[in-house]
């Protein structure tokens, strides 16, 4: 599961204010408060397979994050159930991802990451 602080976000009626931390040691959770004073604050239901990210849905009634293969972005309604999928990639790894201002279109950034290892041995005298 996630943990450490998250980017803050506002709603998109701008009433509200969404942020992670951890609450305890290990225990990672996401708030929403009413804004300007962070007043009467919750804590919406954690999906089980949250990898990271949490930004508020177009419509405000739900938290979009990306899952922990960090290839997909999904939606955790604010009121409870069970979050939703919305997208449906199989490769490459989601870096970031944001909401047009009128929430008809999604950004994301994706990328791969590729590795290589190499063996060097020394000739000679000297040993390995």
């Amino acid at each position: 599961m996630a943990t450490g602080p998250s980017t803050p976000d506002i709603s998109p009626d701008g009433r509200r204010l969404l942020f992670g931390g951890d609450e305890k040691p290990n225990e990672f959770k996401w708030f929403v408060c009413e804004l300007p004073a962070c007043s009467n604050r919750v804590s919406p239901p954690m999906p089980a397979n949250l990898g990271s990210g949490g930004r508020f849905t177009p419509d405000g009634r739900g938290i979009t994050y990306v899952d922990k293969s960090h290839m997909n972005i999904w939606t955790q309604p604010l009121a409870g159930g069970s979050p939703r999928q919305i997208t449906h990639f199989t490769d490459r790894t989601i870096d970031s991802f944001a909401w047009s201002r009128d929430g008809s279109r999604l950004a994301i950034v994706r990328s791969t990451t590729t590795s290589d290892i190499v063996l060097l041995r020394l000739r000679g005298s000297q040993k390995q």
